[in-house]
């Protein structure tokens, strides 16, 4: 599991990758904007599951494409 500071604890989405909103963000902001893409690149979605609703909503925030 990756290392994060404890005050990014609160913010983590995925606890299997721990993959943060702010990794999500910035892959939103260079043009990864899909659950695919985000799952391909933090390893979100790949574990138990539990996160692909919470990244979807994320996405969906963002005006990104909240296609699987």
């Amino acid at each position: 599991m990756n290392d994060i500071a404890p005050d990014k604890k609160k913010d983590v989405i995925c606890h299997c990758s721990g993959t943060t909103k702010e990794q999500i963000k910035g892959l939103v902001n260079d043009g990864i904007d899909n659950l695919d893409g985000i799952s391909r690149m933090t390893g979100a979605c790949s574990g138990c599951g539990a996160c692909d609703v919470s990244i979807l909503e994320l996405l969906d925030e963002n005006g990104a494409d909240c296609d699987v």
